[in-house]
């Protein structure tokens, strides 16, 4: 993916920063209701780009925000609240 549209990388963003705990894949995918091939392709970006991070739990992937991903919510989901005034993410 060369150039991600960022309203889908906010939110990736928010939902796991206002969910707190780590995520199942299938759980995330719901909750930014991109179709699977989709999700799969942005959720490898911020994994490779360290936004997100994958732990394995027995035969369970969780997937958490890092710090830089913690710093990429606060800025860009920031920014588009204001810039976009009430526009829902």
């Amino acid at each position: 993916m060369e150039r991600p549209d960022l309203y889908v990388l906010a939110r990736f963003l928010d939902k796991m920063y206002h969910n707190g705990q780590p995520l199942k894949k299938t759980n995330l995918q719901m909750r930014v209701g991109l179709n699977y091939p989709r999700f799969i392709e942005y959720l490898d970006w911020m994994v490779a780009h360290g936004f997100v991070q994958r732990k394995e739990e027995g035969d369970t992937e969780l997937y958490s925000l890092t710090t830089q991903g913690f710093d990429a919510y606060h800025r860009l989901v920031a920014w588009i609240r204001e810039t976009m005034q009430g526009m829902r993410i």
